[in-house]
């Protein structure tokens, strides 16, 4: 008799594992704790089937997103700098702050993609002349801009 079963563990478990994964335990501690529980099923070859079946969807709907992040990364790289127009005050300095959002309308003329505010750090500006600006396309993805500061000149 066997003394182990396949399970596919179905809630988040610390001492079982992630989520949508195969494990192997004893059948006590199948039968009597965990799928009372609802923490795993047992794994049959349909449900085995299945789920070989939505990891394989997900693994390509994360390649498709990555390929769509790095031709983004390409277009903005691609963007020489980014020219913005402020007040002057004495020495130098602008009047206000440059905000995420005037960013984001320069990148949406120059190559019609959209970015959120989280993916855009600014450094600390206070004078005109040109910053790079880090932007964050996904975890592993990321690109530096130029940002050009320049006067209004009235």
């Amino acid at each position: 008799m066997k003394k182990t079963i396949k399970v596919i563990i179905n809630q988040q478990d610390s001492f079982l594992g992630p989520i949508n994964t195969i494990k192997s335990v004893h059948l006590g501690y199948a039968f009597n704790y965990l799928i009372p529980n609802n923490l795993v099923e047992i794994a049959t070859k349909g449900r085995i089937k299945h789920l070989n079946m939505l990891n394989n969807i997900k693994s390509q709907k994360a390649n498709i997103l990555y390929n769509k992040n790095l031709e983004l990364k390409n277009n903005l790289k691609n963007i020489q700098k980014i020219n913005i127009r402020k007040k002057l005050g004495t020495n130098q300095q602008i009047f206000g702050r440059i905000t995420e959002n005037e960013i984001i309308e320069q990148i949406i003329k120059l190559t019609g993609e959209k970015l959120e505010k989280k993916q855009i750090q600014i450094p600390n500006i206070k004078e005109i002349g040109i910053y790079n600006i880090n932007i964050k396309i996904e975890e592993s993805i990321n690109t530096q801009i130029k940002l050009q500061i320049l006067p209004i000149i009235l």
